[in-house]
């Protein structure tokens, strides 16, 4: 026994504990997964099935079928928001040819302007309006949603013929009452002005529109090159209503 009572391989030992857990170390790091080797979205974490189900064919068709559409018509809103223009003149002359009267307004293209309409409107002057300008012909329907005052509501068709005049009074309770119309325009005008001024079914309306929303000017005259310049005009007649 040594003087200090302790076995005299001690020291080597501890050596080959070192050594072992050093080795055990190693063995750990060998076994180990390098955290690169990881997918980008492991198995069973939400985004991981959401991927899983957009590589569904149906899932790929269905999506197909309900954003195309809505990206096509926020596409044909924004073009109509950027190529229509604010302001318009509308003359009318009776079916002979001969002028009756002339009106002027902002033009409503998009969906939002044509649902709000006049209804934010406290009043019109005489010889103002709103013209309503359609992408296409059909039967649109009218309501008086949020009026303070009665209009006259005049449906016009791609010709640039009225198919049929309204007299709309205001509603204050539901269902209200739906004016409805062949049109491609709609020309919203003061109470009884188409009365006053002899306007019938049959008559003849031609538009002038103002510059495009991206433009700057005056209103400038109808002409050919204009998408919106559709409805035949008559050289021969009084012109329109000049521009403010």
């Amino acid at each position: 026994m040594t003087g200090n009572g302790q076995r005299p391989d001690a020291g080597r030992d501890r050596d080959g504990d070192r050594d072992r857990k050093q080795e055990h170390g190693l063995d750990q790091e060998q076994g180990g997964s390098d955290p690169t080797d990881q997918p980008l979205l492991p198995e069973g974490t939400i985004a991981r099935r959401i991927v899983d189900r957009l590589k569904n064919p149906w899932v790929i068709a269905v999506l197909i079928v309900v954003f195309v559409p809505m990206v096509a018509w926020v596409g044909y809103t924004v073009h109509a928001d950027l190529t229509s223009p604010d302001y318009g003149t509308a003359t009318i002359y009776d079916e002979n040819g001969d002028y009756l009267e002339s009106v002027e307004g902002n033009v409503a293209v998009t969906w939002r302007e044509q649902y709000t309409g006049l209804s934010n409107t406290d009043s019109l002057e005489d010889g103002h309006g709103m013209i309503f300008l359609h992408d296409t012909e059909r039967e649109h329907t009218y309501v008086m949603r949020d009026m303070a005052f009665p209009i006259d509501i005049i449906f016009i068709d791609k010709e640039g013929r009225i198919t049929v005049i309204h007299h709309a009074e205001l509603e204050n309770k539901e269902p209200l009452t739906e004016y409805r119309g062949q049109s491609k325009y709609v020309l919203e005008v003061p109470y009884h002005w188409t009365t006053e001024n002899g306007i019938d079914v049959g008559d003849t309306v031609e538009f002038r529109w103002g510059p495009p929303r991206t433009g700057t000017g005056r209103m400038s005259k109808a002409s050919s090159g204009d998408p919106h310049n559709d409805v035949p005009t008559n050289p021969k007649r009084r012109p329109a209503a000049s521009s403010p």
